[in-house]
């Protein structure tokens, strides 16, 4: 049978990484947001920042979204691992509690 196990920090960890991606995605957001054409310089340049940031604006929002969803079914999945490694070891536990009872009846 093949090993199989389930870092819960690890997915801890990769939660809070996701965290950072979706602060990142919204410092970026505000920052394109943020800019004006008095703080680029040339029209020429203040135009293309314009649909750069006209461009990226929705790019970002999906991006976001998208961080969110995955955080979302991360959560799910690590309560289920957790959940499913605590039946386990209750269960084991009675199944232990099982043979020592039976041994110390013979």
């Amino acid at each position: 049978m093949p090993d199989f196990t389930v870092d819960i920090g690890g997915l801890d960890a990769l939660g809070k990484d996701l965290d950072r991606t979706g602060e990142n995605i919204d410092t970026a957001t505000k920052r394109l947001a943020d800019l004006g054409p008095e703080d680029l310089g040339p029209d020429v340049l203040d135009e293309a920042c314009a649909d750069f940031r006209d461009d990226w604006s929705g790019g970002l929002e999906e991006l976001r979204e998208a961080v969110e969803g995955i955080k979302g079914g991360l959560i799910e999945a690590k309560n289920a691992y957790a959940e499913l490694e605590e039946a386990l070891r209750q269960n084991l536990r009675k199944m232990a509690d099982a043979l020592v009872a039976e041994g110390n009846a013979r």
